[in-house]
């Protein structure tokens, strides 16, 4: 399936979410309200500016779909949102779908190597959502991984979390950017209102076979 059949798929049942549920904790607004998509020239200049091609799913839905809204749960971040924290785009990301990174296991580590970490996180990756209380969903846009770039993560250094691929509990490889959208779409049409979910459910590690 292409990706414009792939969007419309999940754009055909983010309606039908839209007229039968009612989500209790939804965070944003509901039903889903989505912004107008962005031009092609504009994400092209982003590009070159910052050295980097966006993954092919998501820059197809910023500039023929949307280029925000108001879901996932408190909204999709446009690429160019100001008001929160923007990463270094140019600069590669820290971890890989095989080594994510685990605030236990950067703990261990000796202060040099910690803070190197550290210095680094905020590189290579698009924020795509907050779940509130600094549960976020970002999506790789530069590394030096090819298994890594276009991937989709969650990210939770508040809660001495890491941060970690989510993995498709349908096939047990990394999510993509529609992988995500429709997991959000799929997983609160199966719940009841007064139900909820995180995508903390299905953060993991890509093992090797």
């Amino acid at each position: 399936m292409d990706i414009d059949e792939r969007i419309k798929g999940i754009m055909k049942k983010m309606e039908e979410l839209s007229a039968s549920k009612n989500p209790e904790y939804s965070c944003g607004e509901f039903p889903p309200k989505w912004d107008k998509p962005f031009t092609e020239e504009r994400v092209a200049k982003f590009e070159e500016k910052n050295g980097i091609k966006l993954p092919p799913d998501y820059r197809r839905f910023i500039t023929t779909v949307a280029s925000a809204g108001t879901q996932p749960f408190y909204g999709l971040y446009s690429l160019f949102d100001k008001s929160i924290e923007r990463p270094a785009f140019d600069k590669p990301f820290i971890a890989t779908v095989r080594k994510p990174l685990l605030c236990e296991e950067i703990e261990q580590l000796d202060d040099e190597e910690c803070d190197k970490i550290y210095e680094n996180l905020d590189c290579g990756f698009v924020p795509l959502c907050t779940e509130g209380c600094g549960m976020d969903s970002i999506l790789i846009v530069n590394s030096e991984d090819k298994e890594t770039y276009g991937t989709a993560w969650y990210f939770d250094f508040a809660n001495d979390a890491g941060t970690l691929p989510l993995i498709n509990p349908k096939n047990g490889k990394p999510m993509d950017f529609l992988d995500w959208l429709e997991y959000y779409v799929d997983r609160t049409l199966e719940l009841d209102d007064d139900d909820f979910f995180g995508y903390a459910e299905i953060a993991g590690i890509v093992k090797d076979e």
